[in-house]
């Protein structure tokens, strides 16, 4: 069988953020502690693999996620007031 071409830092760094937007929708939608990285996987459409590939853990990935929220948090409340 044949390796998995590669990825470029550039798809790389895309399916991240990818990740991280889908995690986020997810997080705010139903919590943080009731989303599995299972959910947040399929939602993406990669892997749990591909999760724990770009990130430690889930607790990795809330921390993340959370720096990313904190700079758009006050955005985000506004739109949906």
């Amino acid at each position: 069988h044949e390796h998995m071409a590669r990825k470029t830092k550039q798809e790389a760094q895309e399916t991240r953020q990818h990740i991280l937007d889908v995690a986020l929708r997810l997080f705010s939608q139903q919590g943080g502690s009731s989303t599995s990285l299972g959910e947040i996987a399929k939602a993406a459409g990669v892997t749990r693999g591909a999760i724990y590939w770009h990130f430690k853990d889930k607790s990795d990935l809330f921390s993340e996620i959370w720096e990313l929220s904190e700079s758009n948090i006050g955005e985000l409340e506004l739109e949906y007031q």
